[in-house]
This record gives structure tokens, sequence and C-alpha cells, in this order.
């Protein structure tokens, strides 16, 4: 029997410079700490919302999953928009109620659809921690913001 010849693969590398660049260009629109802070919050939150609601750990853990994985995307896009919006316009008063009113409300829209889909308990109990959280959040991140590009 006749020897095998080896076959030349090539190796798959990681390109830590593309890696960066699709980081850095995710980065203009998420904001990647404010949306891992949210969704360690927020999915916490919502697993004991829907434990305590009805004593079902799978059910519990797959909202506390889904909002997790929904606040780390989304609620980085979200306090983004809040970002530009605060800090695009010219008038402070317009600026932070638009930075406000705007995320908050596709927030708590996309929150309650994303809870609507099958496995969640209580979607709309589920949906409560993010209307109660998100309109402060977007109120301090947009002052915030605003300050820090309007000193003075």
């Amino acid at each position: 029997m006749r020897e095998q010849e080896p076959i030349n693969q090539k190796k798959r590398t990681i390109n830590f410079v593309q890696i960066r660049e699709i980081t850095d260009f995710g980065g203009r629109f998420i904001d990647y700490k404010m949306g891992l802070a949210g969704a360690a919050v927020m999915s916490v939150i919502v697993f004991f919302v829907n434990y305590y609601g009805t004593h079902e750990l799978f059910g519990a853990t797959t909202a506390a999953l889904k909002q997790g994985a929904y606040t780390a995307l989304f609620g980085g896009i979200i306090m983004r928009g809040c970002e530009y919006f605060a800090t695009r316009i010219q008038k402070q008063t317009v600026a932070l109620v638009l930075a406000i009113i705007i995320p908050s409300a596709i927030s708590i829209g996309l929150t309650y659809g994303v809870h609507s889909l099958k496995g969640t308990p209580k979607p709309v109990a589920s949906t409560i921690p993010t209307a109660m959280l998100v309109i402060p959040s977007t109120a301090i991140w947009g002052f915030l913001k605003r300050r820090d590009n309007f000193p003075g």
C-alpha cells in the first residue's frame, strides 16, 4: 500500500488587526462598555423577576439570557444613539429631550418584542425593569456626554 501524502492545510491564524478594525468600526455605533454593563444588570433583574414570578428555572434563565444578549448589543446601540442626540444638536434642551425620549422608546419597544417571543414567562414584567432604568440612564448619559462636548 502506498503511503498517503500529507494534506497541506492552510493554518488559520487570528488576525488581530482585522478584529481591531471590526471593533473600531462597530464602536462608532455601539458603546460596548455600556452595553456590557447594562447586560450584567438587566439579565440578573430579569432572571429574578421571572424566577420569583413562576419558580421556573429554565424559563427564568431563558429570559435572562435573552435580556443579556439583547442588552449587550442593543443597549450599546441605544446608548450610542443617546450620545449622538446629546452631542449633535446645538440647543441643549432639545438635545437632551431627544436623547432621552427616542432611545428610551426604542429600547422599551424592542425589549417587549424580544420577551414576547417564546420562552419568557412574563414578558410585561420583564420589560418593566428596562422602562424603569433606561429613562434615567439615558438622561444621565446624555447630560454627561453633553457636558463633555460643550464644557462651560
